[in-house]
């Protein structure tokens, strides 16, 4: 189902000043009366030589299947808590996976894809269509802007409980919530100047010329990209700092 950013609007900047739960804060397990599945969700990443460990929580002792172009596909199992470490290769080229639990055949995908580029100083994060993203590799204040065209989201890191100012074309305040995160709503093409706790930004996160693929886009990286429903929303990632490269 397509989702663009402006029906996100009214809801985030609700809660731009204070602090907020994470997108994909955690929900109900599996249960035996609905038989409804809880979908992986994935709060980190690290790096291991080459590979990358994906770190989250699905349903207690849950199979967790993430998949790429073709037949890529990595699985791991959950333990009896419902956390899971999945090791993955840095993929050969920019990949955008399908994370989801799966019971037998069935398959329950999580509502965001996991972005892995095949550069190393490319960014990883989870894209989903009318939200913003949440950046999981090292970030620079700013981690990301999105955009539909109409409407964008700023979104970045903090510490925990703090306030961050936002000067761009209007000057906002917003707070990092429990999980050290904020997110700001606001109109336009996400092309405007930002400065974050006086860190100044020039994104720039024009639609690619190839759908799904990382390119570099003035001083960090930027990728558009569709959502089976229909959705399209472009992402720009500011470099990570010289010295977590």
């Amino acid at each position: 189902m397509k989702r663009p950013i402006a029906s996100t609007l009214a809801v985030l900047a609700a809660l731009a000043g204070s602090a907020c739960s994470d997108q994909t804060a955690p929900a109900a397990e599996t249960t035996q009366e609905s038989g409804w599945v809880m979908p992986p969700e994935i709060d980190g990443v690290a790096s291991s030589g080459s590979e990358l460990i994906v770190r989250g929580q699905a349903s207690p002792l849950g199979r967790v299947v993430v998949s790429g172009a073709g037949d890529l596909a990595y699985a791991v199992g959950a333990d009896a808590e419902g956390r899971f470490e999945l090791r993955v290769p840095r993929p050969a080229q920019d990949m955008l996976f399908l994370v989801e639990a799966r019971v037998g055949q069935a398959g329950f995908p999580a509502p965001y894809r996991l972005l892995i580029g095949a550069d190393p100083s490319s960014p990883i994060a989870l894209l989903a269509i009318g939200a913003p993203t949440q950046r999981l590799d090292a970030g620079s204040g700013l981690d990301a802007v999105d955009t539909d065209g109409r409407a964008a989201f700023v979104s970045g890191r903090a510490p925990s409980g703090t306030e961050v100012v936002i000067a761009g074309d209007v000057q906002r305040t917003v707070r990092a919530d429990a999980q050290g995160r904020w997110r700001l709503a606001g109109s336009g093409d996400g092309t405007s100047p930002i400065t974050v706790d006086g860190t100044a930004y020039a994104p720039a996160p024009g639609g690619a010329a190839t759908t799904d693929t990382l390119r570099r886009s003035g001083a960090g990286w930027s990728i558009a990209w569709s959502s089976p429903g229909g959705g399209r929303q472009s992402t720009w990632f500011p470099d990570k700092p010289a010295t977590v490269r």
